[in-house]
């Protein structure tokens, strides 16, 4: 048993990331499905949508490999995995990098690192 209960932390996060993000809407290539009948492959693709704080990486963080020109870090209130898409203002954005704040088995929030 947690020698401390995350739950409040959890819910801090979550007010403070609605409060000065938006809302936005995620997709996940789930894989391919090839139809026999048809001989053709599908992909499958879920959507599901969490809050997000939108910030720019510091000067000082970028290094040209890990962290490039033009790569944003988001905050971001549900889990987010690397390789799903989210779309601001017409521009697609990959996640290339994620890490999630999970102390005790509680997803407190998850910082994302995305590139177009």
């Amino acid at each position: 048993m947690a020698k401390f209960d995350y739950s409040r932390s959890k819910d801090t996060a979550e007010r403070l990331i609605n409060r000065f993000g938006e809302s936005y809407t995620f997709s996940r290539e789930l894989g391919e499905a090839y139809d026999p009948a048809t001989g053709t492959v599908s992909s499958t693709t879920e959507t599901y949508s969490s809050d997000v704080v939108w910030l720019d990486f510091r000067k000082d963080e970028i290094d040209d490999t890990t962290i490039l020109q033009g790569d944003v870090r988001l905050l971001v209130t549900g889990d987010v995995e690397v390789d799903d898409r989210i779309t601001r203002d017409g521009k697609e954005w990959r996640i290339v990098n994620n890490r999630p704040l999970n102390p005790g088995g509680t997803l407190i929030y998850t910082e994302a690192q995305a590139r177009n």
